[in-house]
C-alpha cells in the first residue's frame, strides 16, 4: 500500500496545478487519471493575473511568457456592432503581470502534469477509482487494479462529472443559468489577413448573440448561441459551421480545430468538503464562460487547499484550518459565477431579445465589484480584507519561504508578535505599500486577512487570525 499526504483524483489542469505546488512546499501526492495523455482539444482558453501571478511564483513564468499572450480588449457591442462598454487591458496590472492571458490548453495541461511529476508527484495515468473510504485519520483509496492508496486527504479535480462528488453524495445546486452553444475553435492560416477584433467581444446580436476571442498565437475562438428551435446536429456539421463563421473567416485564410455544442449553465457544491474528501474545480461548481473565470476558479481551490495542507504536515496548525475551505471558496466561487451569468443574461438584454434588469456595469470594463473572501481566516472590516495584495517583490518571495508563510508588511522593522502562536510569518518593510495602515497580514495565497492602524489592533488581529490555526 503506497502511502502520501494527498490522492489527488483527477490529472486535469486543476488537479495537475494542485500536485505541483504541494510538492513546492514539501506535501507528499499522487495524482490519478483515466487518461494516459492530457486531453488534446481546447476548453478554458484564458487566465486571470492572480492565477499567473501564482504561476510565476511557482516556478512556470518562463513558460507562461513563451506560451500565452496578453488580452488587449473586452467589450459588448449592440445589434449594429457599436460598442455599448468595454475597455483596453493594460499591458501590466497590479499582480505586475498582465491583467488577462490567453493560452492553448492542451499546452498548459501538458506543461503541467510535467511539472507535477517532475517535481515529485506519482502519476498513475490510465487508471480509475472503484471504491475511497474515509477512516477520520486517513483515506484509503482502492484503483481498478487492485492496488491501494492510503493518504491524510483526498481531492477530487475529477470534472464536471465527478466520480468523487457523486461517492459523497453531494447535490449541486442550480444557480439558473442554462443555454445551449456552439463553441468553434478555429487556427488562420499562417500569413491570413483577416479583420477581426482585438481582445474579447460580446456580438449581443438580436438574431444570434456569438462570443468572439482572440487566442494565442493563430488560434481564435467563436462561441453561438443555439437557439430554441435550431437541431444542433446541422449546426454542428462542416457547411454548418462555415456558414456561422461567413464574413469573418472562410477555408481559405483558417482550419476549424474542433467544434461542441455545450450546455452553459452554473451550478455550484454548496460544500466542498466532507471530512477528509474535498471538490475542487469542476467538480465543485461550473460556470458560462463569459466571464473567463472556470478553470482560473478551480486553480483557486488548488490554492487554497494547498498552503493549508502544507500547515497541517509542517506542525503548524491544526486540522481546524481545513473547515475554512468550504467558508471561504463557496461564496467567493458563487460570487464570480455569478458576475458571469449576468454577463450572459446581458449579451441578451443588449440584443433586445429579453430584458433581466442586469446593469450594464456587469461588462467589460464595467464597475461591479470584484469577489472577495468573506469568511474564514479574514479578520477585520477594513476594505482591502479579503482582497489579493497587489505585487511586491519581497512579498513573493515571502510567502514561498519555507513551503508557505504569512507575511506582515510593515514600515519598519517589527517583532512578529508572540500572539501569532506556531504561525509562520514573515516581516517584509514595504512602507509605499501600506496606505496609511500601521500593518497589512497577508495570507499564503496573496490574500489580505487583516489590516492593523496600530500595535494593539495588529496584536489583536493576529490573535484572532491564530485561532483558525
Amino acid at each position: 500500500m503506497k502511502k502520501v499526504d494527498v490522492t489527488i483524483l483527477g490529472g486535469g489542469p486543476v488537479g495537475s496545478f494542485l500536485a505541483t505546488i504541494l510538492n513546492d512546499m514539501g506535501v507528499s501526492n499522487v495524482v490519478i487519471d483515466r487518461d494516459l495523455i492530457p486531453y488534446q482539444l481546447p476548453r478554458a482558453i484564458v487566465m486571470d493575473d492572480e492565477i499567473l501571478r501564482a504561476c510565476y511564483d511557482h516556478g512556470m513564468g518562463e513558460w507562461l511568457q513563451h506560451n500565452t499572450e496578453p488580452l488587449q480588449r473586452g467589450d459588448f457591442v449592440g445589434p449594429n456592432d457599436e460598442v455599448i462598454i468595454g475597455a483596453d487591458i493594460p499591458p501590466v496590472g497590479l499582480q505586475g503581470v498582465p491583467p488577462v492571458v490567453v493560452h492553448y490548453q492542451p499546452e498548459l495541461d501538458a506543461m503541467l502534469r510535467s511539472e507535477a511529476e517532475a517535481r515529485g508527484s506519482t502519476v498513475m495515468w490510465g487508471r480509475t477509482v472503484t471504491h475511497m473510504e474515509d477512516e477520520g485519520k486517513k483515506v484509503v483509496t482502492t484503483l481498478d487494479n487492485g492496488e491501494t492508496i492510503e493518504s491524510r486527504w483526498f481531492v477530487g479535480c475529477d470534472g464536471a462529472s465527478s466520480w468523487t462528488r457523486k461517492f459523497l453524495g453531494l447535490q449541486l445546486e442550480d444557480l439558473r443559468f442554462d443555454q445551449e452553444w456552439l463553441v468553434v475553435d478555429a487556427e488562420l492560416h499562417e500569413g491570413a489577413v483577416v479583420d477581426l477584433p482585438a481582445g474579447v467581444r460580446q456580438f449581443c446580436h438580436t438574431d444570434r448573440p456569438f462570443t468572439f476571442v482572440q487566442g494565442v498565437r493563430r488560434y481564435r475562438r467563436w462561441e453561438f448561441q443555439v437557439q430554441d428551435d435550431e437541431d444542433t446536429a446541422a449546426l454542428n456539421t462542416e457547411q454548418g459551421l462555415w456558414q456561422l463563421l461567413d464574413g469573418m473567416i472562410s477555408p481559405s485564410v483558417a482550419r476549424i480545430v474542433r467544434s461542441a455544442v455545450y450546455r452553459f449553465h452554473a451550478v455550484i457544491a454548496p460544500v466542498m468538503q466532507k471530512g477528509n474528501v474535498f471538490l475542487a474545480g469542476d467538480s465543485a461548481h461550473q460556470t458560462p464562460p463569459f466571464a473567463g473565470q472556470g478553470l482560473n476558479s478551480g486553480m483557486r481551490d488548488a490554492i487554497n487547499l494547498a498552503w493549508k495542507f502544507s500547515f497541517i504536515t509542517r506542525g503548524v496548525s491544526t486540522e481546524k484550518i481545513l473547515d475554512t475551505y468550504s467558508p471561504e471558496r463557496v461564496p467567493h466561487v458563487r460570487s464570480t459565477i455569478a458576475h458571469a451569468v449576468d454577463m450572459g443574461r446581458l449579451i441578451d438584454q443588449l440584443g433586445g431579445r429579453v430584458s433581466h434588469g442586469v446593469d450594464v456595469e456587469s461588462g467589460y470594463g464595467g464597475t461591479r465589484p470584484s469577489p472577495f473572501i468573506e469568511a474564514g481566516i479574514v479578520v477585520g472590516d477594513d476594505a482591502r480584507v479579503g482582497h489579493q495584495f497587489w505585487y511586491h517583490p519581497e512579498v513573493s518571495k515571502a510567502v514561498q519561504r519555507d513551503g508557505a508563510s504569512f507575511v506582515l508588511v510593515t514600515e519598519v522593522p517589527v517583532d512578529i508578535p508572540v500572539a501569532f502562536g506556531a504561525v509562520p510569518v514573515v516581516n517584509v518593510v514595504a512602507p509605499e505599500t501600506l496606505g496609511g495602515a500601521f500593518a497589512i497580514v497577508i495570507r499564503p495565497d496573496r490574500y489580505v486577512a487583516a489590516v492593523a492602524s496600530d500595535v494593539t489592533e495588529l496584536n489583536e488581529c493576529a490573535a484572532n487570525l491564530a485561532t483558525y490555526v
